[in-house]
């Protein structure tokens, strides 16, 4: 039997940019996973709502992967153990809970005048972080956006109506934020981002998901095998929001996790 699940193809959601924007490679994308449930069902009753029915923990830990590495299919793949699924149990929807801070390195070409580039100096100043658009590093070429891209730090942002803010700056301090409308959502592409997924507390540190199973999985006599393949092409998100200034995000990488017997 052969399951595949969008187990990772989860990370950020749309904002109301994103429909203009663009999406790049990402040479860094660097994610902590905290826990992923199996679930035998899910109410869904909103797209916030990720209530796990009949939960099992298959991974727990605070372990930190860089998807974009050739080896971080194994590395996810040893934080998930299978053995002692109760044999009979059918499982229809998993449960990722994972830290709302990621580490990104890459570009996408904003404009034709933009290749928009991550910024380590890059902050959220006085602006909470997880209200804010981050400020990105407009590049002639790609060339030399990929060479000059740094490591930067995204957090995953809480839902809202028009507290969110552009950053104007690497600094985003007073009189370089411009006002934004934020709101995730995933029923556009609910094929990518799963069935719903969490809108935390601005004081939260976590998030999680609901995804639902390419095809129920039944659990057999025999601990089934999982594999998992990462693709960061189009991980990195971008617009130019005003001439020669741009806003970068963190989107989501593709991933397959094959499920064996």
């Amino acid at each position: 039997m052969k399951i595949y699940l969008y187990l990772l193809s989860f990370l950020i959601c749309l904002n109301s940019y994103q429909a203009f924007g663009v999406t790049g490679p990402a040479t860094t994308y660097k994610i902590t996973m905290k826990k992923i449930e199996l679930c035998t069902a899910a109410p869904l009753a909103n797209e916030h709502d990720t209530t796990c029915t009949g939960s099992i923990v298959v991974g727990t830990g605070n372990t930190t992967f860089d998807i974009s590495s050739v080896t971080a299919g194994a590395e996810v793949g040893k934080f998930v153990s299978t053995a002692g699924l109760p044999i009979g149990t059918t499982f229809t929807h998993a449960k990722p809970t994972m830290n709302r801070e990621f580490t990104i390195k890459g570009y996408a070409e904003a404009d034709s005048n933009c290749f928009c580039r991550t910024e380590s100096d890059s902050t959220y100043g006085s602006v909470n972080k997880y209200y804010a658009l981050q400020w990105g590093v407009c590049e002639a070429n790609a060339t030399d956006a990929a060479n000059n891209a740094e490591d930067q730090t995204f957090y995953v942002y809480t839902d809202t109506a028009s507290d969110g803010v552009i950053c104007g700056n690497a600094a985003c301090d007073t009189g370089n934020t411009t006002g934004q409308t934020i709101a995730k959502s995933t029923t556009s592409l609910n094929y990518q981002y799963g069935k719903a997924i969490s809108d935390p507390a601005v004081t939260a540190s976590e998030f999680d998901m609901i995804f639902q199973l390419e095809s129920s999985y039944t659990v057999g006599v025999t601990s089934p095998k999982i594999e998992i393949s990462f693709g960061t092409t189009t991980a990195v998100n971008a617009s130019e929001w005003t001439d020669g200034k741009c806003l970068i995000e963190a989107y989501f990488p593709r991933s397959t996790v094959t499920i064996t017997e």
